[in-house]
């Protein structure tokens, strides 16, 4: 601990370093089997974390609903091969909901 005493001034002021919780997020993760999706011109596989990412992302700026934010939510906070897993099944649910999931070839 670091204690300094300003001039003219009585009180001890302690500076302490902060303790931040370090947070390690999956940069990349692959899904296997791929999901593949309704798109134009052609169909679109996503076979990563990133892909994922960039896609829900993508579909934030068209102005998805409140489920969108969520799932983007969540794959912005994968930190592990569990929390990819349980996301890649939340992302087939939701494109399931909304008729955009195809089967993977």
């Amino acid at each position: 601990m670091d204690c300094r005493v300003k001039p003219g001034n009585d009180e001890v002021k302690s500076e302490r370093p902060s303790r931040r919780a370090s947070v390690f997020l999956m940069q990349d993760f692959p899904v296997v089997p791929p999901i593949v999706i309704k798109d134009t011109p052609k169909p679109r596989r996503l076979t990563s974390l990133s892909q994922a990412r960039a896609y829900v992302d993508e579909a934030m700026r068209l102005g998805r609903p409140e489920p969108w934010r969520e799932l983007w939510h969540r794959l912005k906070s994968v930190a592990n091969e569990e929390d990819a897993i349980e996301a890649f099944g939340d992302m087939r649910e939701l494109l399931a909901e909304e008729d955009l999931l195809l089967p993977s070839a």
